[in-house]
This record gives structure tokens, sequence and C-alpha cells, in this order.
């Protein structure tokens, strides 16, 4: 797997990523050169622009999160979507499979200190991605048994 190790991106036409890797290129110099927007010196900056055309589930993200695997995760309005530094592996809800995402509108991603992944939904609730069986649990609202899983 490709490491991404710096990131930033830009919501407009999909998304740019900024990864920095080490490399043998001498630092720029001169009055242009500013050290502190430098990652390091010898490093080399390079942008991909990840579309559709890509395998992004849709262009419009609305989150994203690199988790200690290393792997870069983009919530869009239409699934969620991991990113391998090659290839993209698209989740989305799925009505008659209780393991998968509630929703596919996401909003938000974090890590536990177990590696799990939870994710916040635009109308389908909290959901946690078990990353050993690859298959989610919701958390929904529910008036008469609230914190249940289902």
């Amino acid at each position: 797997m490709k490491r991404i190790r710096s990131l930033f991106f830009i919501v407009v036409f999909g998304f740019s990523v900024l990864s920095s890797t080490t490399g043998l290129a001498a630092p720029p110099t001169g009055a242009a050169f500013d050290a502190d927007l430098n990652f390091a010196p010898g490093s080399v900056v390079r942008f991909e622009h990840l579309t559709i055309e890509d395998g992004l589930s849709q262009n419009a993200g609305l989150a994203i999160f690199q988790d200690s695997r290393g792997y870069l995760w983009i919530g869009t309005q239409d699934g969620l979507n991991r990113y391998d530094g090659y290839g993209f592996k698209i989740y989305k809800h799925d009505p008659d499979d209780p393991n998968s995402l509630s929703h596919n509108s996401i909003l938000s991603m974090g890590e536990d200190k177990n590696g799990s992944l939870w994710i916040g939904t635009w109308g389908g609730g909290l959901n946690r991605y078990d990353p050993a069986t690859e298959t989610f649990t919701r958390y929904l609202t529910d008036p008469e048994a609230p914190g249940k899983p289902q």
C-alpha cells in the first residue's frame, strides 16, 4: 500500500490529495522559497486529483480521514470510499444487509484506539466499521432503546 504522509483536499471537482515523500531533490533556494512551507529538506511534493474516473463514488466529498493503517477514507453523498493509494473500495447502504452502512451520505469519520472506524451519516445515525470483518454496526436513534445497536 502506498503511504500518504501529509494530506489536504479541495472539494470542488473531486479531491486533490497532497502527498509528501522523501526524494533526492535539493530544496529550492532564492527569494521565492519559504522554508516554513516546505515539508522537509529534500522532500518531493506531488498532487493526485481523484475523481469518479479513478473510482471515487462521487466527486462531492464531505469528509476525509486517514486511518492508522494508512488508508484514506473519503465520505461522499453516495457512499464511503477507501483509497489505498492505487484504487478505491466503496461501501454503501444495502437495505437487505444489516451489516452494511446505515446511510450513504457520510458527514464525519474518526478512529478509536482499537482501530475501529466510526462513521457519522446524514440521517442514518452512527456506524462502527470493524476492519477485521469489514462489517458495520449501526447505532440509530431509537426513543425506546437509546444506545442499542441495530
